[in-house]
């Protein structure tokens, strides 16, 4: 069976594509991770918020995070931001800012 899921993109990441758009290096590694979450769908990422069913996809070189969330009735994956890696302090308010998005569509 081949199942693929629908890609559904959240205004600050569809932001971040557009200033992400000047570096072709991180744009196709952009394109890249969404295509393997397209095909392989959350088992691609690690779960980040049991509750919500969020995602965390990561990216060694250069280091991004990306963050969606699975909806299971619809098969369709919301992406809401990535970020580059920089600490562990950044990464817990960008989780805490996904986790508000993901509670409050």
């Amino acid at each position: 069976m081949n199942l693929t899921y629908t890609l559904v993109f959240d205004e600050v990441i569809l932001k971040q594509l557009k200033k992400a758009g000047r570096n072709k290096k991180t744009k196709d590694i952009l394109a890249k991770m969404f295509d393997k979450i397209e095909l392989a769908g959350p088992s691609i990422g690690e779960l980040v918020d049991y509750q919500l069913f969020i995602y965390e996809m990561k990216n060694k070189h250069p280091p991004i995070r990306l963050y969606f969330k699975h909806n299971k009735s619809t098969n369709e994956i919301y992406l809401f931001e990535f970020e580059m890696k920089t600490s562990e302090q950044k990464q817990q308010k960008t989780i805490q800012r996904v986790r508000f998005k993901a509670s409050n569509p």
